[in-house]
């Protein structure tokens, strides 16, 4: 530990925006924003560093400390929902999704609510939302998805 006390003692600006930017580029590897706020707090030492030059070390790891949990906790209780949900937004890269509100035709009786339709030029795993059985050639209409199974219900024509 005595080696490490002198070590400490020259830490200067620049080790701290060292520390931000290597931070900083972790939170691009990463869709978590935590990565960001320790960041941005070394980042803020380094600054108060310059005006301070005189600061121990000690100071500077508790400030760095304390800004970085400040920072976190803030951002965790002030952020907009949006950015801290991890539901998908729209309906890119869900294709069965993607399908609701499409009217198809049934490619063979259901039996149990379960059954096939044929979308485009797929043949699809379907239930129905309210456990009918439509039959060969009936229209649905596709009012969500559960993975790779379609949920169905009767079409109004």
């Amino acid at each position: 530990m005595e080696d490490l006390l002198p070590i400490l003692d020259n830490i200067r600006a620049w080790h701290w925006w060292a520390l931000a930017a290597m931070m900083v580029a972790l939170e691009m590897l990463s869709p978590t924003f935590y990565f960001l706020w320790p960041g941005i707090a070394a980042a803020v030492v380094g600054l108060i560093l310059i005006a301070a030059p005189d600061l121990s070390a000690d100071v500077q790891i508790v400030t760095f400390a304390v800004l970085a949990v400040v920072a976190t906790v803030a951002w965790k209780r002030f952020a907009p929902a949006s950015w801290i949900s991890n539901e998908p937004v729209g309906t890119l890269n869900q294709r069965a999704a993607q399908y609701a509100g499409r009217r198809v035709k049934v490619t063979g009786d259901f039996q149990g609510g379960r059954g096939a339709i044929l979308l485009d030029d797929s043949r699809w795993s379907a239930i129905t939302s309210d456990g009918s059985n439509p039959l060969n050639g009936d229209t649905v209409e596709v009012v969500g998805a559960d993975g790779a199974m379609l949920r169905v219900s009767r079409s109004i024509n």
